[in-house]
């Protein structure tokens, strides 16, 4: 039997290793898991005359660059772009020619969220609703709501996929108090994380949240994470961490700053 003993040098890095990992702040992230059923009985949202509300696709280049200027989620052009190339769908609201809210979906079997940095998977009549947002001067005036209905409307009919998922922190009280009763949503799980010593415990219950996920519950080690993601929405507030927001935030009570998402384009990471 072989004993290595370890070397000034090796016990010297392995202490500042630990020292390192100690000084790690403790982290947390809850969500509530939300379901926007298709009901195929309610007429089609049609809103005002004044109201349009259609998907754009990579060739509405005029239409992009008005969304990406008045995105309070101040996303780049170029990260919509590649978003609708992956297969995302972009949808918009506009009052008398003007784009005054946004919402999009993904409709993939599987996708790597940011915020919560693990992988959910859908089953084939599932969508996951994100990057939602309504400009400040419109928050309040139901569009929103009606929005949602049309993205659901439009999944259901042309894609087959009429269960609606998205992910609410449990704090948004904006929006889990007057947005979600609008849409008629269900609270069907909890999703989040508790990070201790960089020492990552996901968590995701709920027999319908998500149920084609098996991976519910799992430890993931945070040194091996690329430091763009460590803690780039994370911080401290009244001694309590907390998330300052969230890509995946729906509502337009919601005063979002800037998604996680669009630093792991910049940085060109997958």
């Amino acid at each position: 039997m072989t004993i290595t003993i370890l070397g000034t040098d090796s016990r010297a890095n392995f202490l500042k290793r630990i020292k390192k990992r100690l000084l790690l702040k403790p982290l947390q992230s809850h969500w509530i898991v939300l379901s926007y059923k298709y009901r195929a009985d309610v007429s089609p949202p049609i809103g005002e005359v004044e109201y349009e509300f259609k998907e754009i696709t990579a060739a509405d280049n005029e239409e992009l660059d008005e969304l990406t200027a008045v995105d309070v989620w101040k996303v780049p052009k170029f990260v919509t772009l590649r978003k609708l190339k992956q297969g995302h769908h972009v949808y918009i609201a506009k009052y008398k020619g003007r784009i005054v809210a946004s919402h999009t979906v993904i409709m993939r079997d599987r996708f790597q969220d940011p915020e919560l940095m693990r992988e959910f998977r859908m089953a084939s009549n599932e969508a996951f609703h994100l990057r939602a947002f309504c400009i400040p001067e419109f928050r309040g005036r139901g569009i929103f709501p009606v929005l949602v209905r049309y993205c659901l409307r439009d999944a259901a009919v042309n894609y087959g996929r009429g269960n609606g998922l998205a992910l609410a922190r449990i704090d948004n009280r904006n929006m889990l108090r007057s947005v979600v009763p609008k849409v008629e949503v269900d609270r069907i799980g909890r999703a989040g994380f508790i990070e201790i010593f960089g020492i990552r415990f996901h968590y995701l219950w709920g027999r319908e949240a998500f149920k084609e996920t098996r991976r519910r519950f799992f430890i993931q080690n945070m040194a091996g994470v690329h430091p763009v993601f460590q803690g780039v929405t994370l911080s401290s507030t009244n001694k309590k961490m907390k998330l300052k927001t969230s890509c995946m935030d729906v509502g337009d009570q919601t005063e979002p700053s800037r998604p996680l998402e669009s630093y792991s384009e910049k940085k060109g990471l997958p």
